[in-house]
């Protein structure tokens, strides 16, 4: 078992508490000096994870419909991949009218489920997306900081991350 300091709030990882949404159906260990905030306005499921008094690091994680479309090549109903999403969130991005560096994009495993990681830096600030299909739904998991406390908070989020479960 490995022991891990966030410097920067002096939390280790053992210490954390546990976190299950029956509604959305997941569970997700976050460090006990993190608030949850749960999003019900939201057009897609949301619960998000921040420190009470800063704005950044936050941890979110969100539910996307699994949306059918039609594969005209054998005009058969299928369900977009992760591969589709990760290119709708590139196109998004790149559709945007800002300044993004691409860090990495590489395969994962959460909850034991295949997922695809998209990181990149927009200004001085860094966002991780996490991509899997975990019992027919769409997880998606972020994590956004500013560059500057990506060193403290990066194992924080990789824990969570690690911890993260579908539940049926």
């Amino acid at each position: 078992m490995s022991f891990l300091i966030n410097l920067s709030y002096g939390q280790s990882v053992n210490s954390f508490l546990t976190y299950n949404n029956s509604d959305m159906k997941f569970t997700i260990q976050h460090p006990p000096n993190w608030r949850v905030l749960e999003d019900e306005k939201s057009p897609h499921q949301k619960v998000w994870f921040k420190l009470s008094n800063r704005t950044m690091p936050i941890f979110i994680v969100q539910i996307h419909k699994v949306e059918p479309y039609l594969d005209t090549g054998m005009i058969t109903p299928r369900n977009t991949s992760l591969q589709q999403y990760l290119q709708q969130r590139l196109d998004l991005i790149s559709s945007l009218d800002i300044d993004y560096n691409l860090v990495r994009q590489n395969d994962v495993t959460v909850g034991g489920n295949v997922g695809l990681k998209l990181e990149f830096t927009v200004g001085n600030f860094f966002t991780s997306d996490i991509f899997t299909i975990a019992e027919g739904k769409l997880f998606e998991l972020s994590y956004h900081d500013e560059l500057k406390g990506i060193t403290q908070n990066d194992k924080l989020a990789d824990k969570m991350v690690e911890s993260f479960q579908a539940t049926k």
